[in-house]
């Protein structure tokens, strides 16, 4: 006997074989059983989904003789659908019989009485397909058919087709076969066909076959072909240009490192493999989807995904919200490369894009030495800045600053005095005096001992709402400030966010920045709270100091709460007694601060 494909073989012979499309089965079953046979239907939906099969299969069954069953296989009607020469039972294939001369030829023949059975049934597969003549032509006979025609029409896209058609027949629409049906129907046949293969096998192809079983019987057949003595999830891999569940944890883990030569490795790995762009996109899309599953019901069973390792491996290593962030970078590009003729492009700035977000380098800032005391300064601007005694006419009189006063010389430096009523005697640039607040890495990892993992999870979901603040006129500033960062360690009495780069860091651990921060933790966290900022380069950092501390043993002690609070206090106390005093050794006697 000549070979024949899969999807042709394994065809279903009654309706209990069908896979899937439950409601509509049962459906066309009892109106069988109830002998309530309509003269049209309507079959719409994805390809490989079952339309043509059931058609057939219910164009056999309502010319069934046997009264207790839908399908006996032993009747002469049965038999003679099975051997596809049945005569009252005629198949029409649109796409290339779409003509109305054709549609007028079928019409012709529809006033002719059944030879064998108790029905003539048509069965008009791509129906869309039809000219407007022919759906003109088909429309009359579907207005007044005789008893005796069943027409069954079939198609992809309903929304071709006429809305006076679909209104004259009872419309069914198919839906896709869920994974777990097709993967049985696959291991049923695996059996039949005496063919071994490695466990998951099938949950992959039902993955990739879009929920349609032909799909799917096509993948089981060219692996079959390409097996030696099994079936292998890297034969599937291979052959269907998708990579295997190692190569997308190496691929998240070059966006944790903000490795761009590994990353780019990755992708000129996958070009050489000749992957399918858009599938593996999707594929991504998938497992990033699975892993926030599992990651809120720590269940496999919820997760479509078959590799529990790279799903894991994302649950670990991002949050929910990171994952949500991109998927909707993949989703925005895979439209790209539908349409495109090298969507290798897409691909490759889809994950730069994605790099990117995770963090990436900081920007290059090119500082200036601390200058520890204001008297170089001076001694430098002295020789250009001509000293005109400005109160000449009263020496004893002394300069009197207002609560506020501007010094700017050529260069950026600029100083500001307020009485004591204010919250800031001064103010320096940060060039002038390293942010006391800026966390160094020993600093970081006491923190990480601190931290409540807990704590930081409920803290990074009323982070999310930050954006609600920014339209408020008291929170704006502090909401615009910490835009872009990230809670990575929580406590009861902190709140370490980080950064993108350290110029942010820089801005946030500004003293008045600071203070509005701290008190703007209450409204957003609702609970006061220390905010200390780091940037994501000097956090990975301390992760890895962490790391080898903890295999060590050697971890330091945790942070109190008084140490923070107490350390920000006397920060704040020296900075004015410093500043102050800078102000005075730079103007001398000609300076006076108000009460």
């Amino acid at each position: 006997m000549a070979y024949q494909s899969l999807y042709r073989k394994y065809r279903p012979a009654t309706m209990d074989e069908v896979v899937g499309q439950k409601h509509i089965v049962d459906v066309l079953v009892n109106s069988i059983k109830k002998d309530k046979i309509s003269h049209a239907y309507l079959l719409c939906g994805p390809r490989g989904t079952g339309k043509t099969s059931i058609a057939k299969l219910f164009a056999g069954a309502v010319n069934c003789t046997d009264p207790d069953k839908t399908i006996c296989g032993v009747c002469d009607n049965c038999k003679a659908v099975q051997l596809n020469n049945h005569p009252d039972l005629v198949e029409i294939d649109a796409a290339s019989n779409n003509g109305v001369d054709e549609i007028r030829s079928l019409i012709e023949r529809v006033k002719y009485t059944p030879i064998l059975g108790k029905y003539k049934v048509y069965v008009i597969d791509e129906v869309h397909m039809l000219t407007q003549g022919a759906f003109n032509a088909l429309l009359k006979t579907l207005e007044e058919p005789p008893s005796h025609v069943v027409f069954i029409l079939a198609t992809t896209e309903i929304h071709k087709v006429l809305p006076t058609i679909i209104s004259r027949c009872q419309r069914f629409d198919f839906t896709r076969i869920p994974d777990e049906g097709i993967a049985k129907r696959l291991n049923h046949i695996l059996e039949l066909e005496k063919v071994q293969s490695e466990p998951g096998v099938t949950q992959l192809i039902a993955s990739l076959s879009g929920g349609g079983l032909r799909n799917a019987l096509t993948i089981l057949e060219q692996a079959i072909v390409l097996a030696d003595e099994k079936i292998t999830l890297a034969q599937i891999y291979e052959a269907n240009g998708i990579i295997t569940a190692e190569d997308k944890i190496k691929l998240f883990q070059s966006f944790i490192n903000q490795d761009m030569n590994a990353l780019l490795e990755i992708i000129h790995a996958f070009s050489a493999q000749s992957v399918h762009y858009e599938r593996l996109v999707m594929d991504l899309v998938s497992g990033l989807k699975d892993s926030i599953v599992y990651t809120h019901t720590k269940d496999m069973r919820f997760a479509d995904q078959n590799v529990i390792e790279f799903i894991t491996f994302l649950d670990v290593n991002y949050r929910p919200n990171d994952r949500i962030k991109i998927i909707d970078v993949l989703l925005e590009y895979v439209e790209k490369m539908r349409f495109s003729q090298n969507p290798e492009v897409y691909f490759e700035v889809a994950l730069i894009d994605i790099f990117n977000s995770q963090g990436g380098a900081p920007d290059t800032v090119h500082e200036t030495p601390a200058v520890t005391s204001v008297q170089p300064l001076v001694k430098k601007i002295e020789p250009q800045t001509e000293v005109k005694p400005v109160y000449e006419a009263k020496p004893e009189t002394t300069a009197v600053i207002p609560e506020t006063m501007n010094v700017q010389e050529e260069g950026p430096e600029s100083f500001e005095i307020e009485d004591e009523a204010g919250e800031d005697i001064i103010e320096t640039i940060p060039e002038t005096m390293a942010s006391p607040t800026i966390l160094d890495n020993d600093m970081i990892v006491r923190l990480m001992v601190t931290a409540d993992k807990d704590l930081r999870m409920v803290d990074e979901e009323k982070f999310e709402k930050i954006s609600m603040y920014r339209n408020n006129p008291q929170w704006a500033r502090p909401a615009r400030l910490l835009n872009g960062g990230k809670v990575v360690l929580s406590s009861s009495f902190f709140v370490v966010v980080a950064m993108s780069n350290d110029i942010e860091v820089r801005e946030l651990a500004e003293e008045r920045n600071r203070m509005e921060l701290n008190k703007f933790s209450e409204v957003l966290f609702d609970t006061p709270k220390v905010m200390l900022s780091t940037s994501n380069r000097q956090f990975k950092e301390a992760i890895d100091a962490f790391v080898r501390l903890n295999k060590d043993q050697t971890l330091p002690q945790p942070v109190l709460e008084h140490e923070l609070v107490v350390a920000q206090s006397e920060e704040i106390t020296e900075i004015k007694d410093e500043s102050l005093e800078s102000v005075l050794d730079l103007f001398g006697d000609t300076v006076t601060i108000i009460d």
